[in-house]
């Protein structure tokens, strides 16, 4: 009898040592292979669906509205700004410097010109876009720092099977269009569509990008 828990003893032992080998395996290379094969093709599989969104199905410029004579209002922009920017109709102004009463009173006039409109909320290059290449290359490498993140959040989790972690991706990508386009929406008079087509995008891409994320980013279950 001693002896059989003599022998359960050092087949414990062993499981557990192994257990922890391949723990503190993952820990170190394995980890960072994953991280680093999870970003660059995680990365490249958003850049690829990114390209055919925009430049294929289009269906982030159809919502978009133009201006009456472009020429017209882009001599405005130019006449009436200095620089690139984020630039906001009608503006908080400066209020520095301003006695309490004062203040009040710019504020109570921003809120009643907010009320009444017109609202603009802009982005604006005077001198064009410059390097359309430089773009893409941004567009790639920002996209790689999203794997980056969402691989480094996938590992994690425990417990998950391949169906589970393109899932978690994929909820992942919707949590970030509701967060970031919702309120455009709702402040800044995004439209409905625009503002839907954006958080599908967002959940499209993380889905496809999740397909290979999860296949290359496997968290082993840690040893309790």
């Amino acid at each position: 009898m001693e002896t059989y828990w003599v022998s359960l003893s050092m087949w414990a032992g062993k499981v557990h040592s192994v257990r922890a080998r391949e723990t503190e395996d993952f820990t170190g290379g394995s980890m960072w292979k994953s991280l680093l094969l999870g970003t660059l093709l995680g990365g490249l599989t958003a850049f690829f669906w990114s390209s055919i969104s925009w430049e294929i199905l289009g269906w982030h410029e159809r919502p978009l509205l133009h201006f009456n004579n472009e020429e017209e209002v882009s001599a405005v922009l130019l006449s009436h700004t200095t620089q690139s920017g984020t630039y906001l109709l009608p503006s908080t102004g400066a209020q520095n410097g301003m006695a309490p009463d004062q203040k009040k009173a710019a504020q109570a006039a921003l809120i009643e010109q907010f009320r009444k409109g017109p609202i603009l909320f802009a982005a604006l290059r005077r001198d064009g876009y410059g390097s359309y290449a430089k773009g893409l290359l941004v567009q790639l490498l920002s996209l790689m720092a999203a794997a980056f993140l969402l691989s480094c959040l996938l590992l994690q989790t425990q417990g998950l099977g391949y169906r589970q972690r393109v899932a978690f991706q994929s909820i992942v990508g919707l949590a970030a269009g509701v967060i970031s386009d919702l309120p455009n929406w709702n402040w800044w008079g995004f439209s409905g569509v625009y503002t839907v087509v954006n958080i599908m995008d967002f959940t499209l891409t993380w889905l496809l990008a999740g397909l290979v994320i999860a296949k290359v980013v496997n968290p082993r279950t840690k040893p309790s």
